[in-house]
């Protein structure tokens, strides 16, 4: 219950237009800020003069933060000032946004220009069970906190490969791990949801409670449901944290094999040793001479060896000892070191576009490479000399990760044994002109038509799109398939029959 000087404020903000019928004025989100303030502890609400705001305002992706100026960061510090922000921002009618990790690469995606941005910087519990095998998690964290914290206990969870990723947004849209092949994605590997509902109610979802919302949860994206702010995940046993790793960088005129090994791997290799994880990222960099191609290859079993690396490759990656590399470099590290090592440092332009198609036939993805290929030289032209690093990524989702998905009742990302093998194709860029943005967007959108039109062609489509790798204007919840769009609406509509989020909760995607 707001208190009476809370509905004050509310009341105060609000004038009342009489014109044969009454209408209700959308007051500015100033007057939220306001109320927010007033509602909360000193401190959590922070505006544009603040020291503070300054340092809230820093996102992964520069399009997040480049002109694009909040009312006010609100940072609550627990799922009860959760709960009264959302309460304050639906009686005013105030567009928000929510930022978890701030790793979305477009414009928007967790920052709100002119409303409110809810920032979770400070739900950063987590909590090991007794019996090890539960970690609840607080929805402010990054994953470098949550590998640092279990490495030293031995222990590891189904959560995101990149330190700075934020759990939120990765775990609510699927969640690709080092540890897919054995237990499936981050949302398969969820017990229970802490949810803070359009109505303002904190609420749990598990296998148990609330089990529509829980399959909701499960890839249909927070922004459609509720602010969770807590997840509690399964916690699995791992030496140390550790695991093997090699990172192969294969020159440029070998993509075609290094393609072939990877698509091989997905179909056979992968579902025959669900312990073996890897991507393969195809990009162009002078300081590797143009066109290359990066394999990294993880496996969980670690080899016998008492000091350093074994120079022994799990038998599932030998094919891969063959190709030509520009640098071969082994090790075994803890999750943490190895997330630190693949991170993206913040201050880039990004975009990321991304489609999925069934992996059988390895021509595909060689035929795929000239399409990236006219893409890079389209965007090197026009940037003049400006930094521009392409990337074209392959993502396997073979049949074992497939398979795993349906623990506890499957996600909400309509995949399917039958489906599969697949492979998500993703595109991404880095720049720094901003005079580029338009035609990335463009010129990336126009790649994955192509790339779905060849697929469709050769009966591989599938269409599935990744939310955690999409485009902003790409239709995430669509792909998931007609039955489970609708499962999606017709449950957010339960929980919020106004359809407040649908309309206040702007910039990521909506159902």
């Amino acid at each position: 219950m707001l208190s009476s000087g809370l509905n004050k404020i509310l009341l105060g903000g609000l004038a009342l237009a009489t014109t044969g019928s009454c209408t209700w004025w959308t007051p500015p989100a100033t007057a939220a800020c306001k109320a927010i303030d007033f509602a909360l502890p000193r401190g959590r609400v922070n505006y544009p003069d603040s020291p503070a705001y300054a340092k809230e305002n820093t996102y992964w992706s520069s399009r997040q933060t480049d002109n694009i100026a909040p009312a006010c960061f609100v940072t609550p510090y627990n799922a009860f000032e959760v709960a009264t922000t959302v309460t304050v921002l639906r009686g005013l009618n105030t567009q928000f946004s929510v930022k978890g990790g701030g790793h979305t690469a477009f414009a928007g995606g967790s920052n709100s220009d002119g409303g409110v941005t809810i920032d979770l910087m400070y739900l950063t519990a987590l909590n090991v069970a007794d019996d090890r095998k539960t970690v609840s998690i607080g929805a402010g964290n990054r994953w470098i906190n949550v590998s640092e914290a279990l490495d030293t206990q031995g222990l590891v969870v189904v959560g995101g490969r990149v330190a700075d990723v934020g759990v939120s947004g990765l775990i609510l849209g699927g969640g690709i791990s080092y540890f897919s092949g054995m237990y499936g994605w981050a949302c398969d590997n969820v017990r229970n949801y802490e949810v803070v509902t359009a109505s303002g109610k904190i609420v749990n979802a598990s296998p148990i409670k609330n089990k529509d919302l829980y399959w909701a949860l499960r890839g249909g994206g927070g922004s459609n449901f509720g602010i969770v702010t807590r997840f509690d995940v399964a916690a699995y046993e791992q030496p140390g944290g550790n695991i093997w790793h090699n990172s192969l960088i294969i020159p440029g005129a070998a993509n075609a094999s290094a393609i072939a090994a990877y698509q091989n791997l997905t179909v056979n290799g992968m579902p025959a040793d669900n312990k073996a994880h890897s991507y393969m990222v195809l990009t162009h960099m002078d300081m590797l001479g143009g066109y290359a191609v990066i394999s990294d290859l993880f496996h969980a079993d670690l080899p016998n060896t008492a000091d350093g690396v074994d120079e022994s490759v799990p038998g599932v990656f030998e094919p891969f000892e063959s190709l030509p590399t520009i640098m071969k470099t082994k090790s075994i590290v803890n999750v943490s070191t190895l997330s630190r090592s693949i991170n993206i440092p913040y201050g880039s332009r990004q975009t990321w576009w991304d489609t999925t198609v069934k992996a059988t036939d390895p021509s595909l993805f060689t035929d795929i490479v000239p399409l990236w290929q006219a893409h890079v030289e389209k965007l090197q032209a026009a940037a003049n000399g400006s930094a521009v690093t392409p990337y074209l990524a392959f993502q396997a989702i073979p049949l074992n990760v497939l398979k795993a998905m349906e623990a506890n009742g499957g996600n909400a990302l309509g995949l399917k044994q039958s489906d599969g093998p697949l492979m998500i194709v993703q595109l991404t860029a880095q720049w720094a002109d901003s005079a580029l943005d338009d035609l990335m967007e463009k010129s990336s959108e126009e790649v994955i038509g192509k790339i779905n039109n060849l697929a469709k062609s050769r009966g591989l489509s599938h269409g599935f799109v990744y939310a955690n790798y999409a485009g902003s204007r790409q239709s995430v919840f669509e792909s998931y398939g007609a039955a489970n769009h609708a499962k999606l609406k017709q449950i957010a509509q339960k929980w919020d029959p106004k359809g407040v989020l649908q309309k206040l909760w702007k910039g990521y995607f909506k159902l």
